[in-house]
């Protein structure tokens, strides 16, 4: 029997890194993060202190759906915060972070329409796209 062909995964989120408490964003912003931790917490992951703050917000759809959705969903979340975002801009950097799983056997690309950048900037976030491929051994493709 045949196992199910990979399909790509796809997520985004929004990261805020910079000094001082991440609480201080979460009050700045009126919005509670998905995760969020200072310098000298401790990574329960790798048992060591993060080197910095970060604050997430997740788009909280299922990596099956579309990336555009990801960051349609983020975008109009922090359109909410556009008149609180630019007090942040001196002392943080936000980013939105875009990351997509493919199976080795497909290309990936990526195409934002002029609104999307056009929001981007205007929320004043940066963009990062990590696109990563893997096998796909013993999949039907």
């Amino acid at each position: 029997m045949s196992k199910p062909q990979l399909t790509p995964r796809e997520y985004a989120y929004v990261m805020i890194t910079g000094p001082g408490s991440h609480k201080q964003v979460t009050a700045q912003l009126n919005l509670k993060p998905s995760e969020a931790w200072d310098a000298g917490d401790i990574n329960v992951k790798s048992g060591k202190a993060f080197s910095s703050m970060c604050w997430v917000l997740r788009s909280e759809l299922d990596d099956t759906v579309p990336l555009d959705n990801h960051i349609q969903a983020l975008l109009t979340t922090l359109g909410t915060r556009l008149e609180l975002l630019p007090l942040l801009w001196v002392s943080y950097d936000i980013t939105l972070q875009c990351v997509g799983y493919y199976p080795s056997s497909t290309g990936s690309g990526m195409h934002f329409n002029r609104e999307v950048v056009r929001k981007a900037a205007q929320l004043g976030v940066a963009l990062d796209l990590d696109h990563y491929f893997v096998e796909d051994h013993g999949h039907a493709g």
